[in-house]
């Protein structure tokens, strides 16, 4: 299994960019498939690890997101306990969800001989804001006013004061410094709920050690965003110790399907300055990849078809590049519906909802045309062959995806990096 920084090593050597800062040849620019595995993990899992083991093997990321993990773990909401089992209410379903995962992705990875596969989690979501005037909301079984230290409330006020004077250089619409939007954000951060969050993220990073993991703040104002991430990568780094695994930050919002958020192309100055606010998130949290908007949507259908916003991500990883010195792999979210992969400048390509669909296609036509066998009761319709077929679907979509990033075969290139 690759680590975080075997990662970091892949995408260094993968990076667009010339020493010269001018971008390289399509050619010879590659982007690494990202594969979210759900229900049925034995499914997913084996069909990513026979993709990546075909051939000359291929680097695969396989990511496991908050809302799977819960799943996997037997989330009370989704799997109530029936009437004489009694459930440990101490353990977490995230944290037993991501032991599940973690450990049938590397069996099976070992099974088929997938030697650069790496396990990473992905839209570990932030809880939402409540903008200022609204109450505030200490979440369930907790009390702010009784559990609240005010060392913590000093804390979180530094934490806001340091994110603002980090963010005002680069921000030219002005930063709303209020006493109630400063008081929200500090609420925001001594809240029971963003406490269980950071509590579940770290649980799972300590537990099972991902390559890779991605915390979802897309929904944050900017100065929040900049508090936040930098409070979660210095937990990571410091109170666990972990400088192994990659953090993926994120800002802004990327749409998804039913509930689409509007993406306006910016070009000018408008686009240098979104350049140099995300190079300044980047280079004040820590953060090790990227992501932000360039038109994507979460879970796309099949008809749609996204294009890319190549000017912006040339810009903005540019800018990247020159403020802090590093590549910064930008993460695709939504890569289900993209159009098309641009090669490099995406350096993670996320796909979530493509394998899904497969799969369950793949799985509604053999019913469909066994549907009076099955219903007789036949053994044959019934059995394993239904899941034998999805698996080998979702396999030749995996295929076909590594293909279209260009990270097909490239296992000897990855040993010789390595």
């Amino acid at each position: 299994m690759l680590s975080g920084r075997e990662l970091t090593r892949i995408f260094e050597h993968y990076s667009p960019f010339e020493a010269d800062g001018s971008l390289k040849p399509e050619g010879e620019r590659v982007t690494i498939l990202a594969a979210n595995a759900n229900l049925p993990l034995e499914v997913q899992a084996r069909a990513f690890a026979m993709a990546a083991a075909e051939g000359e093997s291929s680097p695969l990321i396989v990511q496991l997101s908050h809302n799977a993990l819960s799943l996997i773990g037997g989330d009370p909401g989704a799997f109530p306990a029936p009437p004489g089992i009694h459930r440990d209410d101490r353990v977490r379903p995230i944290v037993d969800g991501a032991v599940i995962g973690n450990w049938l992705i590397e069996e099976f990875a070992a099974h088929y001989g997938a030697e650069w596969v790496a396990v990473s989690l992905d839209h570990f979501k932030l809880p939402p804001y409540d903008s200022p005037g609204q109450p505030a909301d200490p979440g369930p079984g907790l009390h702010f006013s009784e559990e609240l230290a005010p060392l913590d409330i000093e804390l979180a006020e530094r934490r806001i004061v340091h994110a603002l004077a980090a963010l005002e250089p680069v921000n030219d619409k002005g930063l709303d410094r209020s006493e109630e939007t400063l008081r929200s954000y500090v609420t925001y951060l001594c809240g029971a709920r963003y406490r269980q969050f950071k509590q579940d993220f770290l649980a799972v990073v300590g537990t099972i050690s991902p390559a890779w993991a991605m915390i979802d703040t897309e929904k944050l104002p900017p100065a929040l965003d900049f508090a936040v991430t930098r409070d979660v990568i210095d937990s990571v780094r410091a109170d666990l110790g972990d400088h192994d695994v990659v953090i993926e930050a994120e800002y802004g919002a990327t749409g998804t399907r039913g509930q689409a958020i509007p993406y306006r192309p910016t070009r000018g100055p408008e686009l240098e300055s979104l350049a140099r606010q995300v190079a300044a998130f980047i280079a004040y949290t820590g953060a090790e990849a990227i992501a932000y908007p360039i038109g994507m949507e979460h879970a796309a259908r099949a008809a749609d078809a996204h294009e890319p916003d190549v000017e912006r991500l040339l810009a903005v990883q540019r800018e990247i590049l020159t403020w802090t010195g590093r590549y910064v792999p930008f993460v695709q979210h939504g890569g289900t519906g993209a159009a098309s992969v641009v090669r490099g400048l995406v350096g993670k390509d996320n796909v979530n909802t493509r394998f899904l669909v497969v799969g369950a296609n793949a799985l509604a036509d053999q019913i469909i045309a066994n549907q009076r066998e099955i219903r007789a009761g036949d053994k044959g319709a019934s059995g394993t062959g239904l899941f034998t077929r999805m698996t080998a679907a979702i396999y030749e979509a995996t295929v076909e995806k590594l293909k279209e990033c260009g990270s097909y075969g490239l296992g000897p290139a990855v040993e010789a990096i390595l």
